[in-house]
């Protein structure tokens, strides 16, 4: 299902998964312990989980603008 069917609440549990996601590849790619093709990939999972939370992010202010909320400062930039 693309984001334009989800609503906001299944948006924001997205949002907040992909976020656990990124914040655990990112401890990996710190951790001194792993190897560096463990770390690497790490880096790409914490890449991928970055993008995604963007887009996330971006989409839920999409659907606040078209509802009854209204958003005073955007949460990334541009648009």
């Amino acid at each position: 299902m693309g984001v334009e069917n989800k609503t906001i609440g299944i948006l924001i549990d997205e949002l907040i998964t992909t976020s656990m996601k990124c914040w655990h590849a990112q401890e990996a790619i710190m951790d001194p312990t792993l190897s560096d093709s463990a770390r690497l990939a790490a880096s790409e999972r914490a890449q991928r989980s970055n993008a995604k939370r963007s887009a996330l992010i971006i989409a839920i202010d999409k659907k606040l603008e078209d509802s009854e909320f209204t958003l005073d400062i955007k949460t990334y930039a541009g648009k």
